[in-house]
């Protein structure tokens, strides 16, 4: 048994110390050779054919690892020590080794050492035998003298192993008893027949001399044949054994073991009446990565979060990779304890959401978790994993890290798949409808554009709001329909407007996925083409959420849209975490700023503070502002006063279906302040002749209120 080069492993030490001492060892036992001519038993003959036979079963050696092969020499070594001497057994050793070096070039340290170990078990094989077999006055003749080959085979086989794996095991800092647990307990019965193999042809070379070799020769490849193949075979078993159980890619386990594993989890549960967690994590924003990178990225990533996910959940856990982006993850301790499962959780997440450098790229993904606890949720792994699968849908859409599965959230999730199956039969017969809520200008006091937003009118259910299950099919293909059914409407009725003389823009939202369609531009602009609207009167919101997620995509997309001619926008601006160097490069129009900021911002100074710096921010970067979620009239006036440029919430119109807007348009809308100036901006009193009221308010909006539908908007004055 010798050492063969290692590919893979990194060097725990240097093999220069190392190599002083096998060179000083090799000439040692060279010395050593020389002095034990009295025990040698030259026969030139016999020692060219066993010399013969060795070099030949060396160079077809057998590689039983990465780092260790059998190798027939080791029989002829044996029987030369045995029948020729210790001389000679390492004199053969020593020709054995530098034919092995000239056919495999090993690296030199590699041969040092193999010289040494080639030169020592021959030599400490010989003299054990010849001193056993002289001490105890044994011959060819008695039984005893076999038994003697075969606990020198034995005495070889040990010196042979400690030399060699002991010398890998120094490089690579392994365990020696694992390497024997690797590499010879699994081979120890073919060597234990080895031994007899040479038992029986050293009796059959002191039988029949030259005939017996070739008996031995022939003996020799029916060993290493044998080796082979049952190497062949258990290398096969294990690969398959590895296909069948693990993922190729991360080297997790797959969802196959996964299954095996909570079934081995339940088993040993069952003395203890035990319980336990099964968690099931999905990656979010990790398509955009792929979409985006390519898939190497993306796989990289894989790789890199497995061992996080490992070390995160504690000892005796187990993290398998189910498919996709989907890991399936049993905690090393057995506990169903909601407290227990937060804490692990959370260090779960923080170790997801800490960057992934991946050519000098850093990659940020989150993920969504869902949590069954064995035995109340299931009672076998399918049950269990069905439910964590529900647990992890919900968290995905109340945008929480993770979620336990509760029997509310099954019916949830038949809901959801209704859902899917609705929208597809309502894409198709147009029970999708668009309300536009109207846009006005705080400078004029005229209506300025719409945006359209989608409702299903479902048949049984009446009006749906888009909150019921716009978020469901943004996670599906079903968003791209939805989205150009939505844009087509819009446009359209926006061509209609202006076609009555009313110069307006609609807005319409894009997701995520919107963005990451290379078609999508092309199909605007061929709608635009067929309704004849200009492309400035499209504006087109984007989050600062889908900026982030991917900038340098989202620019590419934006800027192709920006091409056509149509507005962008930032929409819920303030919400996400866009850096201003992001802003800048984007080919932006306007930004909207977050309801969560302008409804309370007569109340809260921080959120006045926000909007205010918001609508500066907007200006100095030649950008318009609009405040959403306007819901009354102080806030108005206050978003004036502070030079907002446009506004829109319930306080001017809730969102209507087409046919009331259009009315809404004609007899209720704002007009533009007759005689007046511009309402005054930044806290400065209008002219004599201005149309604001005592309170500061634009008097279009301060007066005379009017009713619709449990919405007050203010009518203009008469």
């Amino acid at each position: 048994m010798s050492d063969s080069e290692t590919r893979m492993a990194p060097r725990v030490h240097s093999p220069a110390p190392a190599l002083v001492v096998q060179v000083l060892l090799t000439a040692a036992l060279a010395l050593v050779a020389g002095s034990t001519s009295w025990v040698n038993q030259w026969s030139w003959p016999l020692f060219a054919v066993i010399g013969a036979f060795t070099i030949v079963g060396d160079l077809t050696a057998v590689e039983t690892g990465p780092k260790l092969s059998v190798s027939g020499s080791f029989l002829g070594l044996v029987i030369a020590a045995a029948l020729l001497g210790p001389g000679p057994g390492a004199i053969l050793g020593a020709i054995s080794i530098l034919g092995d070096l000239v056919a495999r070039r090993r690296p030199f340290h590699f041969f040092v050492n193999n010289l040494a170990n080639y030169t020592a078990f021959p030599l400490a094989t010989g003299v054990f035998f010849h001193e056993v077999t002289r001490a105890t006055n044994l011959g060819p003749d008695q039984a005893g003298y076999y038994l003697a080959v075969f606990a020198a085979f034995l005495v070889a086989l040990t010196i042979n192993f400690l030399l060699s794996a002991g010398y890998m095991c120094w490089l690579d800092g392994e365990s020696l008893a694992h390497k024997t647990r690797e590499s010879l307990i699994p081979l120890l019965s073919a060597q234990l027949f080895s031994a007899l193999l040479t038992v029986a042809a050293v009796y059959l070379t002191d039988r029949l001399g030259v005939t017996g070799f070739v008996l031995f020769g022939l003996v020799l490849g029916i060993f290493q044949y044998l080796i082979g193949e049952l190497l062949k075979s258990k290398r096969r078993s294990d690969k398959l054994q590895r296909i069948a159980t693990t993922d190729e890619l991360t080297g997790l386990g797959n969802r196959e073991e996964f299954h095996a594993a909570i079934g081995r989890r339940i088993a040993a549960t069952g003395e203890t009446e035990a319980r336990f967690a099964v968690l099931l994590m999905d990656l979010d924003r990790f398509k955009e990565i792929n979409d985006t990178l390519g898939h190497h990225y993306g796989d990289v990533l894989l790789k890199a979060l497995g061992p996080r996910l490992t070390s995160s959940i504690g000892e005796g856990g187990f993290v398998a990779r189910l498919g996709g982006d989907e890991f399936g993850i049993l905690l090393g301790e057995d506990t169903d304890d909601i407290a227990v499962l937060d804490v692990v959780i959370a260090r779960m997440f923080k170790s997801v959401s800490q960057p992934f450098m991946i050519d000098e790229l850093s990659l940020e993904v989150g993920a969504s978790v869902g949590v069954a606890r064995y035995p109340q949720d299931g009672e076998d792994s399918h049950a269990l994993l069905r439910c964590a699968d529900i647990a992890m849908y919900a968290a995905k859409e109340t945008q929480t890290e993770y979620k336990i599965y509760t029997a509310e959230q099954n019916q949830h999730s038949k809901r959801r798949l209704g859902v899917l199956s609705g929208i597809r039969h309502a894409l198709v017969q147009d029970e999708i409808v668009v309300h536009y809520q109207p846009i006005i200008d705080l400078d004029q006091m005229s209506v300025r554009g719409a945006e359209g937003l989608v409702r299903w009118q479902h048949p049984e259910h009446g009006l749906i709001p888009p909150g019921a299950f716009v978020q469901t099919v943004e996670q599906t293909g079903l968003i791209g329909p939805l989205t150009r059914y939505v844009l087509e409407r819009s446009i359209a009725e926006c061509a209609a407007w202006r076609k009555d003389g009313r110069e307006m823009s609609v807005a319409v939202n894009l997701s995520v996925r919107n963005l990451l369609d290379h078609d999508l531009p092309k199909e605007i602009e061929r709608l635009l083409s067929a309704y004849g609207l200009p492309p400035e009167a499209l504006q087109l919101e984007i989050t600062e959420s889908m900026i982030m997620s991917d900038p340098e995509r989202a620019l590419a997309t934006v800027t192709r849209l920006s091409g056509l001619g149509a507005r962008l926008s930032v929409d819920d601006f303030g919400t996400g975490y866009s850096s201003l160097a992001n802003l800048r490069k984007m080919p932006i129009d306007e930004l909207k700023i977050d309801r969560s900021f302008v409804s309370p911002m007569l109340h809260n100074e921080s959120d006045l503070i926000i909007v205010r710096s918001t609508i500066n921010l907007g200006h100095d970067l030649g950008l318009n502002v609009i405040a959403e979620g306007v819901e009354d009239n102080p806030t108005l006036e206050q978003l004036a006063m502070l030079g907002c440029d446009l506004a829109q919430g319930y306080h001017v119109s809730k969102p209507m279906p087409a046919d009331a807007f259009n009315s809404w348009l004609a007899e209720t809308a704002p007009q533009p302040a007759k005689n007046g100036s511009p309402p005054a901006k930044n806290g400065s009193q209008p002219g004599k002749n201005g149309s604001q009221s005592k309170s500061g308010a634009p008097a279009s909006i301060a007066r005379g209120a009017v009713d619709l539908g449990g919405v007050t908007f203010a009518a203009p004055e008469q």
